[in-house]
């Protein structure tokens, strides 16, 4: 038998004085720790039942202006209507960038309207820039906040602007593909955006199926199943065990719906490299992220081909793969020598090209 480290010893047997003494100091111990639990801030609950209504954050914004930029575009603010202190102070001010960058693709951003935030660096992903920060509203361009829908080729963007919601519609077959609506009755809070939480959820059509939000081990594959776990938090770890995240970040869903007895496919991508939690409801998503911006970019389809074309066309097209990274030379442990002649020259041919 191994040796242990450390040579085990008999327990000194303890008086009847001091087994009282602990035993009092375990319960002012439980005493004081019930009572910080009570006093905590907890995370939302994603249970979606009518008896465990998942805790709100907050009251959400209002928009008080708008305007049409220069390039199309369109920039607005918005205030913070009541603040709180749970998971730190509201940012008051933010400002909302809306654009229909082609006819196939809608991007909404929001972020602080004083100071920069981060964001996935441009030098790394080439992307638009949103007009800078604390740039004012111009009275020539200004728009009434009564004016709440921003159409382009494809996509609709509505909002409604107290408190501020928005949602986006696709024009062929007016299928809400976002919308972040939240009612008494719904499990999820308006918007929240704090220094180091943010949160936005939408509504889902319970007949919807979403496939993505990588890179993780999940028993179901790429598919999303209702109140599974999907957390972001990328690490350097193998794929062998389940639910546990790996080395990339992709936090982008494809949502495939049956519309008339017609396949229609659509992608949403929240560009965002912070750790996040999703939750998936089954009828609502929900992102609670922990820093950054909420840059989200849609992808209106409407095959699921044509979502992986729009979606590479803006984060870059996969690299092309060399002829030896498909196999034809590694043939470990045989060797090229333990081909047959045909297979051994089909791979020099290969490998020639």
């Amino acid at each position: 038998m191994p040796s242990l480290l450390f040579p085990i010893k008999p327990f000194p047997t303890l008086s009847s004085f001091t087994l009282l003494l602990l035993s009092v100091l375990i319960l002012i111990s439980v005493s004081n720790l019930n009572g910080i639990l009570a006093t905590s801030p907890k995370l939302p609950s994603s249970n979606n039942s009518s008896s465990n209504v998942p805790s709100k954050i907050g009251s959400g914004y209002r928009l008080v202006s708008i305007e049409e930029t220069s390039d199309g575009g369109f920039l607005a603010y918005l205030q913070v209507k009541k603040k709180n202190n749970i998971y730190g102070s509201d940012i008051p001010s933010l400002r909302l960038f809306v654009k229909h960058e082609t006819a196939e693709r809608l991007r909404v951003q929001i972020t602080d309207a004083e100071k920069p935030r981060w964001e996935v660096p441009y030098e790394l992903l080439p992307r638009e820039k949103p007009p800078p920060l604390k740039q004012p509203i111009s009275k020539s361009r200004k728009l009434p906040i009564s004016v709440s829908k921003i159409s382009g080729n494809e996509l609709i963007f509505s909002y409604t602007a107290d408190p501020f919601s928005f949602s986006v519609k696709r024009k062929s077959d007016g299928q809400t593909l976002f919308d972040t609506t939240s009612t008494g009755s719904d499990p999820f809070s308006s918007l929240v955006f704090k220094d180091q939480y943010l949160e936005i959820s939408t509504k889902l059509p319970n007949d919807a199926s979403l496939y993505g939000l990588g890179e993780n081990t999940q028993p179901h594959g790429i598919k999303l199943y209702p109140n599974d776990p999907y957390t972001l938090y990328t690490m350097d770890v193998s794929a062998i065990r389940l639910n546990t995240d790996l080395y990339g970040s992709h936090p982008v869903y494809m949502d495939l719906r049956n519309v008339g007895g017609e396949p229609y496919a659509h992608g949403v991508l929240l560009l965002n490299s912070n750790g996040m939690d999703v939750f998936y409801r089954g009828n609502s998503l929900t992102y609670k992220v922990i820093g950054g911006v909420i840059d989200l970019y849609f992808f209106v389809g409407p095959s699921p081909l044509d979502v992986v074309n729009q979606y590479t066309s803006l984060i870059g097209r996969p690299a092309p793969m060399p002829y030896w990274a498909f196999g034809s030379k590694v043939v470990y442990p045989w060797g090229l020598n333990a081909m047959s002649p045909s297979v051994h020259n089909g791979a020099i041919s290969t490998l020639g090209q």
